[in-house]
């Protein structure tokens, strides 16, 4: 039965906003989020030729109907007029723009906790999203994520004290050392793989471990499938989840 109850102290976080309802990186698919009174959300960080932080989960902009050119060689002004929206649903969010990562802020200050994710290999991003988040005084409100390592690195060397996530398939013994050598807060295995056994490993050096993937795949029956891995995430102990309907987990006292 949905929706299924959370500890009270987990984290419900928009994946992309709620993605499953509105299409993803984008503004409604946010202010949906927000509707469903949810305080936390996951997005998608790319930096554009001309230093924006566009906020684009494709390293390309195929899947969104304008071919194969890639978001990092393009100038912000070459993506701001694109339709994000079309793809999804051409009667109810066709003329959806991109949005950057400060009109996200603008948009919605601290009402939430943002996770970010650093994508793509502009070695300029990390800088670029500390200024951002530094501009408008909300580094408590975000924790910056990649599967990346390497741009975690860049992060700490250039901020000691900002909360990072890694995102692993799994975790292991290696993972924790990895964790250890950044004082990582979070790490974040594949919702699908996580374990009792993995969360009681990753506690001994990270303070949250929160999984990503609940997305399901099956196409006979996707939402059997989704529910399942919610499940198992809570059943695993963790501390929160990545989703597209955020709407099917409720924290409960």
């Amino acid at each position: 039965m949905l929706p299924i109850p959370v500890p009270a102290a987990f984290r419900i976080i928009a994946h992309r906003g709620a993605s499953a309802y509105a299409p993803e990186n984008t503004l409604p698919a946010f202010d949906l989020a927000r509707a469903m009174g949810v305080t936390e959300v996951e997005l998608d960080a790319q930096l554009t030729t001309d230093g924006q932080i566009a906020l684009c989960h494709d390293g390309t902009l195929a899947r969104y109907g304008h071919g194969p050119r890639a978001v990092e060689a393009l100038a912000w002004p070459d993506l701001a007029d694109l339709d994000m929206g079309a793809w999804f649903s051409p009667h109810l969010f066709g003329g959806t723009r991109m949005m950057t990562l400060p009109q996200l802020f603008d948009a919605y200050g601290a009402a939430f906790v943002y996770h970010v994710e650093i994508k793509g290999a502009a070695a300029a991003l990390p800088a670029a999203v500390l200024d951002a988040i530094r501009r408008v005084g909300l580094a408590q409100q975000c924790i910056l994520t990649s599967f990346s390592y390497a741009a975690l690195q860049a992060v700490r060397r250039l901020d000691a004290s900002i909360r990072l996530g890694w995102l692993v398939r799994s975790i292991d013994p290696a993972i924790c050392d990895q964790a250890r050598a950044l004082a990582l807060f979070q790490l974040c295995p594949q919702a699908n793989a996580v374990t009792p056994e993995q969360v009681a490993t990753a506690r001994q050096v990270v303070p949250e471990v929160r999984a990503w993937g609940v997305n399901g795949e099956s196409v006979r029956d996707q939402a059997a499938e989704v529910q399942a891995l919610i499940q198992r995430v809570v059943a695993a102990g963790g501390d929160g989840m990545t989703i597209n309907w955020p709407d099917w987990v409720r924290r409960v006292a």
